[in-house]
């Protein structure tokens, strides 16, 4: 049966701690004027547009400041317009020594009283405007919106900026974390001997799988916190298909030095019952052990060991679902990397693997004494 040896190589050490994801962009849609809210204009968890109308407050009490305004405007816009044409008419008059000093003054008086008036009016007007504009509520960002906070026919705006809508962008978004002083330091010091590169970010979702896009790093707070010793991270994630919701909780996987020498086994040899790893050790006579490991980094070939097996070691790699401690094998060494069949998928790399260990077993190593799988429980306890 074939078998690999345990080796060494330079690895990556990741580490991993916990973050929650967070909105890129959160806005709260409030109601600036009061009035009653008599519209909406979208559906709830929806996408929306920057520019979009969301909400309409009554606006016939501001339609109705806004003319009053514009009134007041015209009125004063009259008698300016008259006290501006006494002004220059009695200008002419002073000057000729027709009328008085006093008489001449009073009237620029009048003209300056009523252009301050009619500043004052078409600052009114403009105010009245804006009133009106805001009972218009359009959304400010692209986004998603959330839940209605308030129904349509309630008061809103009395007293306080109503609360109706919250607007969330998806994509990218956040994730938070923390990291102690010592990982921070490791991860510089890293960085440095890479020349600079940067960091591999992954996130490890709630369900255990890997998510299909990379991180990078976006904000690292300029001081670590004395109460806890920690450094407070955000990265960003892109989520263009919206798997990742705002207040989700994943693991945020980043490398953060480089582990030389580190012994690695294949990741086709290893067993998992219950999140206890093991592999099947052969001793130089051909005796199959069960071997109980830690594990480290892990790709998609070859995992690290950080106890258990040593460089050298001859791993069980085929076949392993059919065989149980204690038996003998005859074993063929190849090498690391082509120890598993890469044309097959999965199910034909099994069945291949499957036949050729049959016809090389003896007898006593026949069907009937297989155990069910590699990783399930009944496998593992016929291993034990």
């Amino acid at each position: 049966m074939k078998v690999v040896k345990a080796e060494t190589r330079d690895m990556p050490n990741w580490g991993e701690w916990v973050g929650q994801i967070s909105a890129h962009e959160t806005v709260e849609v409030r109601a600036r004027v009061a009035g009653f809210l008599i519209k909406r204009n979208f559906e709830e968890g929806r996408d929306v547009k920057k520019g979009d109308l969301l909400f309409v407050i009554d606006p016939k009490p501001f339609q109705e400041d806004l003319k009053q305004a514009q009134s007041g405007l015209e009125y004063n816009q009259a008698l300016y317009n008259k006290a501006e044409k006494d002004f220059v008419r009695f200008k002419k008059l002073y000057e000729e020594g027709v009328v008085s000093r006093d008489e001449f003054e009073s009237y620029q008086t009048q003209a300056a009283t009523y252009k301050a008036q009619l500043r004052d009016n078409k600052a009114k007007v403009e105010n009245a405007r804006i009133q009106l504009g805001y009972t218009s509520i359009y959304s400010p960002i692209d986004g998603v919106i959330g839940r209605v906070q308030v129904d349509v026919g309630n008061l809103v705006g009395q007293g306080e900026n109503t609360l109706l809508a919250t607007i969330s962008t998806m994509d990218p978004v956040y994730v938070s974390f923390n990291v102690s002083e010592a990982d921070y330091i490791r991860a510089m010091r890293d960085r440095q001997a890479q020349g600079g590169s940067e960091r591999l970010i992954r996130l490890i979702l709630a369900d255990g799988g890997e998510y299909n896009q990379e991180g990078r790093f976006d904000m690292i707070d300029p001081t670590i916190d004395p109460q806890t010793g920690t450094l407070g991270i955000r990265v960003i994630f892109p989520n263009p298909d919206g798997l990742l919701k705002p207040g989700q909780y994943a693991k945020v996987r980043v490398r953060v030095s480089n582990n030389e020498n580190a012994v690695v086994v294949p990741v086709r040899g290893i067993m998992d019952v219950q999140g206890m790893k093991s592999v099947y050790l052969v001793d130089p006579d051909g005796t199959i052990r069960n071997q109980p490991v830690k594990l480290g980094y892990q790709s998609a070939d070859v995992a690290v060991v950080t106890e258990g097996v040593k460089a050298g070691d001859m791993i069980l790699s085929e076949g392993i679902r059919r065989v149980k401690p204690g038996m003998t094998i005859k074993p063929v060494v190849v090498p690391m990397n082509a120890e598993t069949p890469k044309a097959a998928p999965d199910g034909e790399q099994n069945a291949a693997a499957q036949a050729q260990d049959a016809a090389s077993q003896p007898a006593q190593n026949s069907p009937a004494d297989t155990p069910a799988t590699a990783g399930s429980g009944g496998a593992d306890k016929a291993a034990e």
